[in-house]
This record gives C-alpha cells, structure tokens and sequence, in this order.
C-alpha cells in the first residue's frame, strides 16, 4: 500500500508541476470557418486565438489597456514616445524585415497597440520579440534623445493637420482638459529623461492589464504553451485600476472657435450614448448606418443640396461610453443652425422607419461585420477595442445576436432617448469673419473708395494754394528791394 500512495504522490506532484497555467475563459463562433478562442494566461494577461489556414501567415498583436486619454493633464505624451521605444528594442524592425515579417504600433485613447505579421513558421520569433519588449526594453539617454527628434518631427506634422487639431480640441470637452494631445506638448517632451520614463514604464504601462490576439495558419496547443512558457509564470505586480471617465459636464452646448485663412468650416456634432457592452449599442450602430446612407438619408440631403462637402456618420468608442457622430466640411454659406436645423427633421423622420429599411441596414451591418472577420486585422482590432473599453474581448462576436433582434420600437425609443440636444456636444471651426460682414464690407467698398480720392485731392489743393500763397509774398517783397528781379502779374501765376 505505501508503494501505491507514494507513486499516487509521485504522480499528483509531476502532474501539478506540469500543470499548465492558462484557461479557457470561452469560445465564439464567428462564422462557419472561424471561432475565437478566449484565454486567461496569467492574471493580468489575456489571449484570443483564432485558426485560419486560408493564408500561411499569423497576425500577432498586443493591447496595453492604456492610452493618451488615461495619463494625467499637462504629460501626456509618455505612453507614446514609450511606444516609439518599445517598437524600436533591439532593432526588431532589422530582425523583422530578413523573416519576411511586418511590424507596426499605434497609441489610441485608451489602449498601446503592437502589431506583427509573419509567415506561420516564425511564430517562435513574434513571442520572442513580443516578451523582450514587455520584459527588456531598453530606455537610456541615447535611445531617448533619438526617439525625441522622431517624436518632436512627428509632432510638427499633427500642429499642421486641421483634422487632427480639431479633435484633440473636441477631446478637450469630452474628456475636461484644457490641452489634449495624444503625442504631448512640445516643451514637455523635450524634458522627459530616462529615468522617469522608466519609472512611468514599470510603474504605469507595464501593469497594465493586456490581451495578446493571434489569428492566422497556427496551432493552438502550440500557441499556448508558447505563450505560457513566456508568460504563464509571470511574477504579477498589483493591477492598477482602470480609468474611469464620468459623463461629460458640456452635454448641451455649442462651442465654435474662429480663426483665418480657412478654405471651408468644419462642423462636430455629438450624442453621448452607450459603450459597447451596453444593449442599445447594437441599435446605435443600425441607427447609424441608416443615416449614412447613400440616397435618401441624412448625409445624402445634406451633401447633395450642397450645404456641406463632406458629411459623415458614425460612432466612436470611449471607456464606458461611445459618441454617436456627425461630422461634416462646410461652405462658409453655410450655417451650423441650418445643419442643426436639417438634423432634427431627419432624426424625427427615422421614427416612423419601415420595417423593410431596417431590416435592409441590418443586414448591410451584419455583412460588413462579417466581411471584418475575414480581415485578420480589422478582427484583431476588434477584440482589442472591446478589451481596452469593457475587458470582454469576445463583445463585437456577441453584438451580431443583439443586431439581429433590434426592432422599429427599439430606433424610435433610442432615438427620443439619446439624440437630444441636451445630450450633444457641438464644435464649429469657422473664419474670424463671417460670409455676412464680408458681402458687407464688399457693398461699401466703392463709396469709401469715392471718398478717399476725394479727401486725397482735397489736401493737395490745400498744400497747392498755400505754397502760391507764401511764394506771392516773398516774390513781392523781393521785387520791390532789388531792380534785378521781375514783376510777375498775378494773373499769370
């Protein structure tokens, strides 16, 4: 018998020491080719695999849950000039180039995004360079000063992007900054040093909680234990808690900035809506493709009347919230109330929709949905995006089921309950000088045009006179003491 327990000991002891450390968290079928996988690897790290041989390639892509949006006002900017650190470690763009590969990064509001593509033998490689980054990026004053002039370049080119400037100003609003900028001021980059940003590196970014997404020709039982052996024995520090963002203190008002030499306006309109984990998204998203419409919408009345060049609309995801948008480059002829004005009667319009129109944009949603599926990096994007804003990274897969049972009645409710006025925020960029004054000051033109070159000859006449004036004087006075001079009749002055 104590032979019996010892091998029963022996066997429990070898079996706990080669217990592998991840867990099926669960499965979402995408389409009848794919299903994503979901998987814990460690406490602060996730994993979402998907198999699809139709290409020999793998897309391996990490999601830090932070961003530009949860560093603190007045520095922001270091998740992003780590994320130039990070993607550069070791020269991984050499390493990735001689193995047919491709490397990319991103910094987004709320989540530090790294992206590999490899042909499906280099997988050994992608989590080589993804755990050296994680555990060994290297930050010194030679990498720092490098990275500043990159930044500081790439900086310039955003100053000069009006599209880029405009939304950091309407981030200002969304998020109660007085600054927002995503790649960080000027002087405050110029003065980070290696020391903080290592500091801000270990204490910050790497506890955040991430989600490594692979989709492509591969393995699972491979992928895993690949992604354990790099992770699964991590010594995991205290997770830090996610940023919360409360509703914005503007719901309701309009802001407008001026400023000179723009060709056209430019014009933001914002509900605050529901996030992504919330039921009434799936409706936002068929509301939204209603509007978007080609022919017999919102955006065409819009565009094809002419009172804007471009017009657009959509939704845009936030830490627990989501902005349902309309967006638009308008003719100085055109004002915003004129918009507002249109958008109220289209908005009102939608809430006696057919059932036939929704069931149309529903199912032009569901297919781009699905053709997304069958783009490896829009998927991947989609699983970080829910990952970053709710921590479920199977939520767009779970969305397809609440698209399919949003009714008429859902539209109309949605509708009175989020697309208020006192529930936007509205931004205009427009010309110091109105369309108004200018026609103005055009029609009064000529008349003080008139009365200038009048004023002009006035004055000179004026000089004239009393130059002949003092001439006659002196001339007389003169004439008068020498004989030499000669008298000049008035009459021939």
């Amino acid at each position: 018998m104590k032979k019996i327990y010892a091998i029963i000991l022996f066997l429990v002891w070898g079996l706990s020491n080669n217990c592998l450390a991840y867990e099926l968290v669960g499965t979402e079928v995408l389409s009848k080719e794919l299903t994503a996988q979901h998987y814990t690897i460690n406490p602060n790290l996730d994993a979402v695999i998907v198999v699809d041989r139709t290409i020999p390639t793998f897309e391996y892509q990490t999601f830090y849950s932070a961003g530009s949006a949860d560093e603190e006002e007045g520095k922001q900017g270091r998740i992003h000039f780590l994320e130039h650190i990070m993607s550069g470690t070791r020269n991984h763009a050499e390493v990735v180039s001689k193995n047919g590969g491709q490397k990319h990064a991103i910094t987004s509001h709320h989540y530090t995004h790294f992206i590999l593509r490899f042909p499906k033998d280099k997988f050994d490689l992608a989590v080589d360079i993804d755990s050296e980054t994680y555990y060994n990026t290297v930050i010194n004053e030679e990498v720092v000063e490098k990275e500043k002039k990159i930044v500081l370049t790439e900086r310039s080119g955003r100053a000069a992007n009006l599209n880029i400037q405009f939304s950091n100003r309407f981030s200002n609003y969304v998020y109660g900054r007085k600054n927002f900028s995503g790649v960080g001021a000027e002087d405050f980059i110029k003065q980070l040093e290696p020391v903080g940003l290592q500091a801000y590196y270990e204490d910050f970014l790497r506890r955040q909680k991430r989600l490594i997404v692979v989709i492509g020709d591969v393995d699972v039982d491979y992928v895993l234990t690949k992604l354990d052996e790099a992770y699964g024995n991590e010594q995991i520090p205290d997770e830090l808690p996610s940023t919360q963002f409360s509703k914005p203190r503007v719901l309701g008002k309009k802001f407008r900035i001026t400023t000179k030499g723009l060709s056209i306006a430019k014009f933001r309109k914002s509900w605050y809506t529901p996030g992504l984990d919330h039921r009434d998204y799936a409706g936002l998203l068929i509301l939204s493709r209603i509007m978007n419409k080609n022919s017999n919408s919102l955006k065409s009345y819009i565009v094809d009347s002419g009172l804007a060049k471009v017009f657009s609309i959509g939704l845009s995801h936030y830490r627990g919230f989501s902005l349902m948008n309309c967006t638009a480059d308008l003719p100085h002829t055109t004002s915003s109330d004129a918009v507002h004005d249109i958008i109220r009667v289209e908005l009102e319009k939608m809430k006696s929709i057919s059932e036939d129109k929704l069931n149309a944009a529903r199912n032009e949603q569901l297919h781009s949905m699905y053709s997304a599926f069958y783009n490896r990096s829009s998927m991947a994007s989609s699983f970080g995006r829910a990952f970053a804003h709710t921590n479920d990274p199977m939520l767009y897969p779970k969305l397809i089921k609440d698209i399919e049972s949003v009714s008429t009645e859902d539209l109309r409710r949605i509708i009175d309950q989020y697309m208020a006025d006192d529930n936007s925020i509205t931004l205009s960029l427009r010309l110091i000088q109105d369309t108004t004054t200018s026609k103005q000051d055009t029609s009064r033109s000529p008349s003080k045009i008139i009365l200038g070159i009048a004023l002009i000859i006035w004055t000179v006449a004026t000089v004239l006179l009393a130059l002949i004036w003092v001439i006659r004087k002196l001339h007389g006075k003169f004439s008068r003491k020498a004989d030499e001079y000669v008298y000049v009749p008035e009459s021939d002055i």
